[in-house]
């Protein structure tokens, strides 16, 4: 048990050192790690990929708890973007989960993977996102934003892959972008999340879980998280970011096969 507490809080203090970083959601690591841990556990791949991804959903209900009110008394958020981008988002992942339910685990997995290594070659040969000049406003949000939802939550992330680049493209300057992101994704975090959690399912083996959602993992990863993104964001004034990006996006890829072969 010491050891699998040890794996929960690494995987939440890596994935808060590169969500801090990079501005990546934590679901990026959190879902491949926890499928690895889920089946080295015993537990069927067709069960691991669906729990791996609803309690990576609720990992974020702390974390951007936390990221939220940091943007919040830094000035950055624009509430009228994020008043009318987050029930729209909320629905979405709501919808997302739903699928996720019903999906098959190891398909699940295939689309979890296509999607992680489309975000790796973007990291990998994109160049830096392009703001748009006209005015900032969230256009067409109650099309996108319950798609970003949906996306976002069948594969277990926040949305900010997705959400930063709308906002870039739709006026935003990129901190803005960035803090409207981090303000969704605590609702797509929460309409995932309540899905999951109010979903009947038996876990053989797996003890401490509420519908799809493993608590241990929850509460370790998320803490570990809240306390090591500020690492991140103090070391992305040092460190090489635009390299660094580009070494993630290989990662990804690299991700992207090994999620594949770890359920098939």
């Amino acid at each position: 048990m010491l050891s699998i507490t040890l794996i929960l809080l690494v995987v939440g203090a890596v994935a808060g050192i590169l969500a801090g970083l990079l501005g990546i959601g934590g679901g990026l690591v959190i879902v491949p790690a926890l499928v690895w841990l889920l089946v080295a556990q015993g537990l069927d791949g067709n069960l691991a990929v669906p729990v791996a991804v609803a309690t990576s959903l609720a990992t974020m209900l702390l974390t951007a708890a936390s990221a939220v009110w940091f943007q919040h008394r830094r000035g950055a958020l624009d509430w009228t973007a994020v008043a009318r981008l987050a029930p729209a988002v909320a629905v979405g992942a709501a919808a997302g989960a739903g699928l996720a339910v019903v999906i098959p685990g190891r398909a699940l997995a295939l689309i979890f993977a296509f999607i992680v290594a489309a975000i790796g070659l973007r990291m990998l040969f994109a160049t830096s996102t392009r703001i748009s000049e006209r005015p900032a406003f969230p256009r067409l949000w109650w099309i996108i934003g319950p798609i970003i939802g949906a996306v976002s939550a069948m594969i277990g992330i926040g949305g900010g892959t997705f959400n930063v680049p709308y906002l870039a493209r739709n006026g935003y300057v990129m901190v803005r972008a960035v803090a409207i992101a981090s303000a969704c994704g605590w609702p797509i975090a929460a309409g995932g999340a309540l899905v999951f959690i109010l979903s009947t399912v038996e876990l053989p083996g797996l003890n401490w879980h509420i519908g799809y959602v493993w608590l241990p993992g929850m509460v370790l990863i998320g803490l570990a998280g809240m306390l090591a993104a500020p690492a991140g964001v103090a070391l992305a004034h040092h460190l090489p970011a635009a390299r660094l990006r580009r070494l993630f996006g290989g990662v990804l890829i690299l991700v992207a096969i090994r999620m594949i072969s770890g359920v098939g």
